[in-house]
């Protein structure tokens, strides 16, 4: 039988025994879930996210021949005109100057983009308005948001073009009408009419060319069109084996009377012509050895911009390659696109009579 001294000196040494076990057993589980020395916590910077994306779309809209160009619409002034076609339909006749500017050349252009952007959808909680003033910020929005206008009207340029509400009405107008609109622009008291310049996509090739061979510009420039031209038939076949095809053999497989025609029409152009070309496009050996070869054998005077890529992509496209059924819309590549800007606004500086005077930048935040 233990005395009752005995009994509590042992109750005290079990209590120290179990308190100092349950120490131990906590001190292993924090070495176990404690993180090693080399990890450390890190602080996400906002400026990380995209980093390289955000950079690259700084440099794109920023530097002399930005991608798109940032502009105070206080600097500007745009006007439009409805003008009523031989067919019956009616366009609107848009043009854009800067306003401080006495005099400036200026460059009309035929692009499938201006009517797209300015058929889209306003933005309103009421779906699109029907007024005059929101009509004409639709029809302005090609000046203020494409590549071509907003870059051409910031280095100082008048810039004009026309718009539909549908493609058919724009495919009704005539060459007189075209002309007509040319001398509209022409005969402005702020244009410079010895520096009128002609610019277009490939998607107007044909109609471009034919109306640079019947009107006096300053200039042409033109996008290297991806079909055989005055023509209805695609040739795909013979795009798509051009690579290892002579001219003769194009011709011969194609239309041999389209040569002559291609002599005669660019003999009939006596403007510089600027073509924009693109190494990866699929008619770039066939255009080599059909379009190039023509304006060399014409005595043409001609230079080139070659981009590694195709600038612009766009759908759709109608049955026939050039032929558009619907408004399409348009893809860019933003790097081939400053190219092309930057060497056809030089071409465009060399060719005027007056020199263009560049409008203040206005930043573009993404």
């Amino acid at each position: 039988m233990m005395r009752r001294s005995e009994l509590k000196t042992l109750r005290t040494v079990l209590l120290f025994v179990g308190a100092t076990i349950s120490c131990l057993s906590i001190n292993a589980q924090e070495e176990a879930t404690e993180p090693e020395e080399s990890i450390t916590p890190s602080i996400l910077n906002p400026e990380d996210i995209f980093s390289e994306e955000r950079k690259m779309l700084r440099r794109l809209t920023s530097g002399d021949y930005p991608f798109r160009r940032g502009i105070f619409k206080d600097d500007i002034q745009i006007k439009s005109k409805q003008v009523r076609l031989d067919s019956g339909k009616k366009i609107s006749l848009v043009w854009g100057r800067p306003k401080k500017a006495r005099i400036a050349p200026a460059v009309f252009i035929i692009d499938v983009e201006s009517a797209s952007l300015s058929n889209q959808p306003s933005r309103s909680f009421f779906g699109r308005s029907k007024s005059r003033r929101a009509q004409k910020e639709s029809e302005a929005r090609y000046l203020l948001t494409s590549p071509f206008g907003s870059n051409l009207l910031g280095q100082g340029f008048a810039v004009a073009y026309a718009v539909a509400k549908d493609l058919e009405s724009l495919r009704s107008a005539r060459a007189s009408d075209w002309i007509e609109m040319f001398d509209e622009i022409r005969d402005l008291k702020e244009v410079d009419e010895s520096s009128f310049f002609l610019m277009s996509t490939k998607e107007y090739a044909n109609l471009s060319i034919y109306l640079a061979s019947t009107y006096s510009f300053s200039g042409f420039i033109l996008e290297e069109p991806h079909y055989m031209l005055f023509t209805r038939q695609t040739h795909k076949d013979v795009i798509e084996e051009s690579k290892w095809l002579t001219s003769e053999q194009i011709w011969n497989r194609t239309d041999p009377s389209r040569r002559e025609f291609y002599h005669k029409i660019f003999s009939s152009i006596y403007s510089p012509i600027m073509i924009i070309r693109a190494e990866d496009s699929p008619a770039y050996e066939f255009n080599e050895k059909t379009l190039i070869d023509s304006l060399r054998t014409s005595n043409t005077y001609f230079e080139t911009i070659t981009l590694n890529q195709v600038p612009r992509r766009l759908m759709p496209l109608g049955d026939a390659d050039g032929v558009l059924n619907t408004e399409p819309r348009v893809s860019y590549n933003p790097n081939s696109v400053s190219t092309w800007l930057e060497g056809m606004i030089n071409y465009l500086k060399v060719n005027s009579d007056t020199m263009p005077t560049e409008l203040q930048k206005r930043a573009i935040i993404y």
